[in-house]
């Protein structure tokens, strides 16, 4: 029997996004068709050398066995893998840090596999009355 979806979601694996992934998930109709590899850091595993192998295995399991053809990357704000918020000068720093890092992975998925569609994603942690919100950002 063939396992067969049409995606891999590389997110963090922080425990506040659990109903915010799945909620992204069902809006982006990944539920039930997405592999789903959760790393502390994400998109900052496939940047650094000394994690990278692992990451890219991550996305040739998947592609190999499960046939996928679109990765999406996601990033996230105050993300404890980078050193949380406090390990950026303001919030532009923190930004251009988290989304060159999903566009220096992208080059290095796009390089190795040309045939795999690479969406990155940027999910923004806020507060509002007390509870946490997360607004996910197409980043090109």
């Amino acid at each position: 029997m063939s396992h067969v979806c049409s995606s891999l979601l590389m997110h963090c694996m922080d425990f506040r996004f659990g109903q915010a992934i799945k909620d992204f998930m069902s809006q982006k109709n990944l539920m039930n068709d997405a592999d789903m590899v959760a790393m502390a850091g994400s998109a900052k595993n496939l940047v650094n050398p000394e994690t990278r192998d692992f990451a890219l295995k991550q996305i040739e399991i998947s592609k190999t066995l499960h046939s996928t053809k679109t990765i999406h990357l996601m990033n996230h704000t105050d993300c404890g893998g980078y050193g949380g918020r406090q390990a950026f000068a303001d919030e532009q720093a923190e930004y251009d840090k988290l989304t060159g890092d999903l566009k220096e992975a992208r080059e290095l998925i796009t390089d190795q596999w040309p045939d795999l569609e690479v969406k990155l994603w940027l999910c923004k942690i806020g507060q509002a009355d007390g509870q946490s919100t997360f607004a996910f950002e197409t980043i090109e």
